[in-house]
């Protein structure tokens, strides 16, 4: 008995050898092909299993989204596969559900691409909001949520760098846990109030009142204890920013240094001074708070936004600060205007005259500014007759001819 023209293994392509038995007709040569072909059929299923498994469980209306899930929602024992793009939305529905936003528990799937697909960039109209927690399943289920309502999160999973970030980024909000991996978190919030006046928020599991009441004498504006509810927390957060906006000033101006921080532009009796970067942001914090000690460590984080203070930065600092006194001597304004508070920081102290417009004449400290600001009785017209004044450099002056 022959085969059938045009019968051949499915595997291999060789012809078929001859049937001897009855049923259904022979597909492969030989038992190699055929356990061949049943290893590629399992070995297909399986890929077929791991694509659905991987599959994002998210239904809506009627049709499940059918990207590659990279999360794992954990609730109440029930688990739910999502990818970056319905992450936000599903845990929106399990909060709106009455679940709380610190028990859903949010996991990375192995291998899987946590990045969203990229679509038009949606505006943070709401503010920067620095989340300083090392537990990440809080980070995960939080930051969506917070996002979906207009806010631009930046998460820090331990002290030291979410200190710096908070240096960095000038976040609207810091969102803190005390139990922090690194540095208790009152100890870095005590650091952070050194150098910044940033609204912040302890979110903790910590709920006795002795907790609640060190945060809050420590510089925390507002305590929130784990678990809470989302609205609660946004609702806090709105609290907060609103009372710590005030509208700066932008523009500095005492008679004789003119700062304007929009422009970057620094003016001494209306005669433009080229800053750097750095010299630029040394005034800055100085004039911003004209007359009050401004710490080393908040200079320093101002500055070169770093939030430790080492031995080589306090030398850079007092180079800047020696440059500075330099650049505005040159122009005319008393360099010990910036003075040394020993042991403290510096300060800016304004000259002591009446302001004039930056648009006026140059102001220096020659003679005849110095007169300028004499009291009535002790200028050359108030002196008694045949009074001869003397320049700086100890000559007369010429007489009348």
């Amino acid at each position: 008995m022959t085969p059938p023209a045009g019968d051949t293994c499915q595997v291999c392509g060789d012809s078929l050898p001859d049937s001897t038995e009855t049923g259904r007709p022979r597909k492969f040569c030989s038992d190699r092909c055929r356990s061949r072909a049943h290893r590629v059929r399992k070995h297909e299923t399986e890929r077929a299993a791991a694509r659905l498994a991987r599959r994002c469980d998210v239904e809506v209306a009627g049709h499940r989204c059918d990207r590659a899930a990279a999360f794992l929602l954990a609730v109440d024992g029930r688990e739910l596969k999502v990818c970056p793009a319905c992450r936000e939305l599903a845990l929106a529905f399990l909060v709106g559900q009455g679940a709380s936003a610190t028990a859903v528990e949010v996991r990375p799937i192995a291998n899987g691409n946590t990045e969203p697909t990229r679509t038009a960039p949606r505006p943070s109209d709401r503010g920067k909001v620095l989340l300083i927690e090392d537990d990440k399943n809080v980070v995960f289920a939080l930051s969506p949520s917070l996002e979906a309502r207009g806010y631009e999160v930046v998460s820090a999973f331990d002290g030291i760098t979410g200190l710096r970030e908070a240096m960095t980024q000038r976040p609207d909000v810091v969102l803190l846990d005390l139990g922090l991996p690194d540095i208790d978190g009152i100890t870095l919030l005590r650091k952070l109030r050194s150098a910044s006046d940033v609204p912040v928020i302890v979110v903790t599991a910590r709920g006795r009142v002795e907790d609640r009441t060190l945060g809050l004498l420590t510089g925390a504006d507002d305590y929130l204890v784990k678990p809470f509810d989302i609205g609660e927390l946004v609702a806090r957060m709105r609290g907060v920013m609103r009372r710590s906006i005030t509208p700066p000033e932008q523009v500095y101006d005492d008679g004789v240094l003119r700062v304007d921080f929009t422009l970057q532009e620094v003016r001494v009796g209306g005669n433009e001074v080229p800053f750097t970067r750095l010299k630029f942001r040394l005034i800055e914090i100085l004039v911003r708070s004209a007359g009050i000690i401004q710490p080393i460590d908040a200079i320093v984080a101002h500055v070169w936004a770093e939030s430790e203070v080492t031995g080589f930065r306090k030398q850079n600092l007092a180079v800047l600060v020696a440059v500075v006194r330099r650049t505005l001597r040159a122009e005319g304004l008393d360099p010990n205007s910036i003075v040394t508070a020993h042991g403290l920081g510096y300060y800016y102290q304004p000259p002591n005259r009446p302001a004039r417009p930056a648009s006026g004449p140059r102001i220096g400290y020659s003679h005849a500014e110095r007169l300028l600001n004499l009291p009535d009785k002790q200028t050359p017209a108030a002196r008694a007759p045949g009074h001869r004044d003397v320049h700086d450099d100890g000559d007369q002056p010429p007489q009348a001819t």
